[in-house]
């Protein structure tokens, strides 16, 4: 595949790719008729109206609501090993890290948005912490590839991630569910759904979900990577009439547990920063990390996580004679809190082994109100759609970083580190937009989108020395702590053009060019006043994909296949060099290819997945000190792919066994932009198996689910010692659970 696709130069060749596409259209004509059956339609709402995935000139990969179980799909992790170019990590619970194509960030500043954007229920969530919802009875999950910069509520540079929750009904339909598992795992969730009256429906969801940790602090004995998770979603549905729907609803989820475990690999490869490559340190970390397992911590602290997300929705679709318009209006709330060490062989500060101790401890407060209208049309030719979005949001912010020297080491002469740094930002956007589909003919389609945002970011920042006259060290302050206040607004239009040509009923190859815009940015945790009043310029990218999407034998095999070419200006990138938070501007380009498919073989025995490639790198990254043009992008692996059979066995009586397995591989990345060989993490593959027993009546199910089955050790985050190694937090271990679900109709 790749030999096409790039260059000697490794970059894009978009004539072949175009070649290669026009020589597979041909083979549509010729495909063979079926004996019935084939694959289900599936339908989603990336361009904001139902349609085939197939009628779309965008690479999307959309998860059905059935693989959402403790068996399949149950976060934002197992999103991403099912979505080929799609990489998730997570330095908390409450700063998930998501990257599309080798495109996101890690900074969590109140001043700063997502690269890659999540919307519930159409509503943008601004703060990274709130894509952490619940995931329970939702209809389906849609992850759209590259920039999205016209349609959605607020412009996502890298991608986006639509989590789109089932609606009340008027027929009554009530579901609850129970799984066991190892780790004393126990979670319920049920719902009810039905009518209240002729023009009234309601839907109520639960979910709680316990879990003890895969892993521990030897130190203090406390477990950790454990999960307790409650969740509550409501909504009614006001049908007045057949033209008015108003959709009202809440949601609100708690999370907490005691955190994620660190543990110091890598201690024998050399790190870029000749501090890390001191042969008498390295020795002491050794020494400390004697006698640990890799699930194993030493930490000084008791450690926690926990956030709190809720909200609150209103939506009003009304139609007219000549067009449908769309209000959604959403307030949303999020509190979350942490402590937590970076470096995970830690000393206490009366003695003992290692070198020293940062801990990371944070509050976090949002709140952010959002409006949405969309006018929407479709004629015989023509299908057109008018939109404005407001979003105003608040974020205060308080995170503290200590430093303690171990006695008795080359380093117990420096000074101690306790540094706090608060922040309270304002961030406002505005947008109108708009896309325009015009089928040209039966068989040419042409559609332009247009859009115009305003954002404006008002911070205020504090940096305060803890200990008074003692120069900080660790994550230190470069001078005097300081307290500034600075605003910036920027502007931005953006614009999509797409070409899609059916040369067949089961054929379509399209060519897209569209832009995407992130707004400025400041860094709430600069270490002087100058750096943390100065915002990064804001993102913009260039995408140009070509793509098919075809099916045959009578829809019993679907193959799409999309490439791609983007360029980046201004891509805001944050990185730890030298424990001094760094924050700079950099050029990128990113090139490859995703194709996907599913086949019928049979009407029990399907077979699907998805294949990706990826070419990531900075085509000018310079902070103050380093240089890091022409490294790799971080969190963007050559090659990754997912395969997912399903086969369903019938039994006598009516009832069936259902057999799923699936196996996902990533290719190896780095996790900083310095491509520090410390960082390298290498490629994993994670292997998932179920088999599900269905009553005849389709009453009832239980589940025997394996995941992670052999235990394959990876990496989820990393960060560089700063005197060597490299912390990690690693994977899920093997997990099993058996599951069992009883419905009502």
């Amino acid at each position: 595949m790749s030999n096409f696709i790039r260059t000697s130069s490794k970059k894009l060749t978009i004539a072949g790719a175009l070649s290669a596409l026009l020589a597979v259209t041909p083979l549509c004509v010729f495909a063979q008729q079926s004996d019935g059956g084939g694959l289900e339609e599936i339908v989603v709402t990336a361009e904001r109206r139902s349609e085939s995935l197939q009628d779309v000139p965008m690479s999307i990969v959309a998860i059905s609501g059935d693989d959402v179980n403790p068996a399949g799909i149950s976060d934002l992790g197992d999103i991403a090993n099912a979505t080929p170019n799609f990489n998730f990590t997570q330095f908390n619970l409450s700063e998930p890290q998501i990257y599309i194509r080798g495109i996101g960030n890690t900074n969590d500043s109140g001043g700063s948005d997502p690269a890659v954007a999540v919307f519930l229920d159409d509503v943008y969530l601004g703060r990274p912490s709130s894509a952490g919802m619940d995931l329970y009875d939702v209809e389906r999950i849609e992850v759209l590839r590259g920039p999205q910069g016209t349609l959605y509520g607020k412009n996502a540079a890298g991608g986006t991630i639509s989590v789109v929750t089932r609606k009340p009904q008027q027929e009554f339909e009530a579901k609850a569910g129970v799984t066991v598992g190892d780790y004393s795992l126990f979670r319920v969730g049920a719902y009810v759904n039905g009518p209240l009256s002729d023009t009234i429906a309601g839907k109520l969801v639960v979910d709680w979900k316990t879990q003890d940790g895969y892993a521990e602090n030897i130190t203090t004995g406390q477990d950790l990577e454990d999960a307790d998770t409650k969740s509550v979603r409501g909504q009614l549905l006001f049908t007045p009439s057949e033209s008015v729907d108003v959709l009202l609803g809440f949601d609100y989820t708690d999370m907490s547990g005691n955190g994620a475990m660190r543990y110091l690999t890598n201690l024998d490869i050399a790190g870029l920063s000749p501090l890390a490559n001191i042969p008498a340190l390295i020795a002491l970390q050794e020494q400390a990390r004697a006698g640990l397992s890799e699930r194993q911590s030493s930490a000084d602290i008791d450690q926690y996580a926990e956030k709190t997300l809720s909200g609150f929705l209103a939506r009003v679709d009304a139609g007219f004679d000549f067009a449908t318009l769309t209000s959604i209006t959403a307030y949303r709330t999020e509190e979350s809190a942490w402590l937590q060490p970076l470096v995970p062989l830690l000393s206490s500060e009366d003695g003992g082994l290692g070198i020293y101790e940062v801990n990371d401890w944070a509050d976090q407060d949002g709140n952010q109100f959002s409006q949405e209208f969309r006018l929407y049309s479709e004629g015989e030719r023509l299908k057109w759609l008018l939109g404005l979005f407001y979003l105003d949001e608040d974020v205060d912010r308080s995170e503290t970083f200590t430093t303690y020297w171990q006695a008795g080491t080359p380093l117990a002469g420096l000074s101690p580190g306790d540094v706090t740094f608060n922040q309270s930002a304002n961030n406002k956007s505005s947008a109108v937009f708009g896309q325009l589909t015009w089928d040209a003919t039966d068989t040419l389609s042409l559609t332009l989108g247009m859009r115009y945002t305003k954002d404006k970011k008002s911070i205020y920042n504090q940096a305060i020395d803890n200990i008074d006259g003692i120069p900080p060290t660790g994550i230190p302050l470069v001078g005097a702590p300081y307290e500034i206040s600075a605003s910036a607004s920027w502007s931005q239009p953006t614009s999509r053009l797409s070409v899609e040509w059916r040369p067949t009923d089961n054929a379509m190859l399209y060519a897209t060019y569209s832009e995407g815009f992130k707004s400025g940015a400041f860094n709430g945790t600069q270490g002087d006043p100058v750096a943390a009043s100065t915002p990064l310029e804001p993102e913009t990218a260039d995408n140009i994909e070509v793509g098919a999407k075809t099916q045959w034998f009578d829809n019993r095999l679907r193959f799409n296949l999309t490439i791609f070419d983007l360029s980046y200006d201004d891509l805001q990138v944050w990185y730890l060099e030298n424990a001094v938070l760094v924050a700079a501007n950099a050029t990128a380009s990113v090139d490859g290819y995703e194709a996907d498919f599913a086949w019928a073989i049979t009407d029990d025995f399907i077979v699907s997945g998805g294949f990706a490639g990826l070419d990531g790198t900075y085509d000018e990254y310079v902070t103050a000190t380093e240089d890091y043009t022409g490294n790799d992008l971080p969190r963007a692996p050559d090659s990754s792919w997912y395969l997912k059979a399903n086969y369903t066995m019938p039994l006598r009586g009516g009832a069936a066994l259902a057999f799923v397995g699936s196996a996902s591989y990533t290719d190896g990345f780095t996790y900083e932009p310095s491509n520090d060989p410390r960082q390298w993490e290498p490629d994993k593959t994670i292997y998932d198996a179920s088999v599900k027993y269905l009553s005849a009546d389709d009453v009832w199910d239980v589940t025997l689910w394996g995941k992670n089955l052999t235990d394959e050790l990876y990496g989820v985050h990393g960060i560089s010692g700063t005197y060597g190694g490299a912390s990690r937090i690693w994977g899920p271990p093997l997990t099993w659970g058996v599951s069992f679900n009883y419905s009502w109709n």
